[in-house]
């Protein structure tokens, strides 16, 4: 995520604050940041982009493996 969301999401967390809170809002925020990007670090989360190469790649093995296994069965086949 960037920063331009996990700003909009602690203004928006910290709009429904009382007042009494409010005025400590930009501590609140800061706070909240730190937080939130600290507990999607510990998820080790990858980028979308990263998957698709991954299943990529998995395609083409499979395809490869396939070609391995046909070759296989036609040595087999013919007796070799």
């Amino acid at each position: 995520m960037d920063n331009d969301k996990f700003k909009k999401w602690s203004e928006g967390f910290a709009s429904v604050l009382p007042k009494s809170a409010l005025e400590v809002k930009d501590d609140i925020q800061k706070n909240l940041r730190v937080l939130v990007k600290e507990a999607i670090q510990k998820m080790d989360l990858v980028e979308k982009s990263e998957v698709e190469d991954l299943k990529k790649e998995i395609k083409e093995l499979k395809a490869t493996l396939d070609e391995m296994r046909q070759k296989i069965d036609q040595q087999s086949s013919n007796g070799n």
